[in-house]
């Protein structure tokens, strides 16, 4: 039986080629080397990740999740977008900057939802059960959020601990 020839790996004169599948986890893993000989705490442009991995916006969107929700746990490092890049890290002041860039970016997204979708209803929300329940609980949210902000503000900074030192690649101690 001869292979069958698919569009991936024979486009239609005048079709973009299309880039063949790769899993998540294999582009997962390829991204997480490329972070750790960066080393930890160096930030990683996506350019630099998608062109050596020879990965599609969508792909590199998906490798983030998967990094995120599997990698991340088993290799006991924290994977950011941080500030231009990303980057793994252990140091808690970068972790809870990050966490609080994203709460402010969910607050963003739950504000539109109200004001974009539900709130133009105006009076008619009472009507539908599910559409006042989405705004008593979107309300709620914000409101929590808020309170989180307010009290990470009135803690102090985290700083990272005297745990593992790192050396920059190519030195070497020197005693005196």
């Amino acid at each position: 039986m001869t292979p069958r020839r698919t569009l991936a790996a024979d486009p239609a004169p005048g079709r973009p080629h299309r880039t063949p599948p790769v899993s998540s986890q294999h582009l997962a893993e390829l991204t997480w080397r490329i972070l750790e000989r960066a080393g930890e705490d160096a930030l990683v442009s996506k350019e630099t990740i998608t062109t050596e991995i020879h990965a599609t916006d969508s792909q590199f969107s998906r490798l983030k999740a998967y990094i995120r929700d599997h990698v991340t746990l088993e290799k006991g490092l924290a994977f950011l977008a941080f500030r231009g890049g990303y980057m793994i890290t252990t140091d808690p002041a970068k972790i809870a900057e990050s966490v609080g860039w994203r709460l402010h970016c969910i607050n963003t997204e739950l504000r539109r939802l109200l004001s974009g979708w539900i709130n133009p209803l105006g009076d008619q929300v009472a009507n539908y059960d599910v559409l006042a329940m989405y705004q008593d609980e979107i309300g709620h949210m914000l409101r929590l959020e808020e309170r989180m902000r307010k009290a990470a503000l009135a803690l102090p900074k985290p700083v990272k601990g005297a745990g593992r030192r790192r050396r920059r690649a190519g030195t070497t101690a020197t005693q005196t």
